[in-house]
């Protein structure tokens, strides 16, 4: 049976865990924050560049470039960005959702999805799913990537 003196020991190192995990995610929290006032900050810069690319395409309409035509998407990326560790909240699981819904969209169209999972929780949520994905290992800050083949365990 522990001493006193134990159990004492035992819980200041619980609340030296606990105060260090809630700075983990107030740290975590002021950087996602950060990240979407920056991201909100861009929207109209984006708006206006589609405008521009719009007008381009109606500028001359006899000539036709190959990528300003319309035409049927067979193959579609998408970007997953997720973290390696769970101090953001709910943000892999939105992300995992709207990936999810975006994935069977696509497919649903009969277009060929492939995946550039960047996150260690992203690329272990997304193993089961049977699409082709592009790994970035956290780790490699170089930006390189590894092709993987996902097969699923079913």
């Amino acid at each position: 049976m522990p001493g006193t003196k134990e159990i004492r020991s035992k819980i200041a190192s619980v609340k030296s865990t606990q105060k260090i995990t809630r700075a983990m995610q107030m740290v975590a929290t002021s950087k996602m924050r950060r990240a979407q006032e920056r991201m909100r900050l861009a929207r109209p810069y984006a708006e206006k560049m589609r405008n521009v690319i719009g007008h381009l395409t109606e500028a001359n309409p006899d000539y036709r470039h190959p990528f300003l035509v319309t035409r049927e998407p067979r193959s579609v990326g998408l970007i997953v960005i997720s973290t390696d560790r769970g101090l953001a909240g709910a943000l892999n699981a939105n992300v995992f959702k709207q990936t999810l819904s975006l994935l069977r969209e696509w497919q649903g169209k009969g277009a060929t999805v492939s995946l550039c999972l960047i996150g260690a929780k992203g690329l272990n949520f997304f193993r089961r799913f049977r699409c082709r994905s592009w790994r970035t290992s956290p780790a490699s800050a170089t930006g390189r990537t590894s092709r993987t083949s996902s097969a699923p365990s079913r």
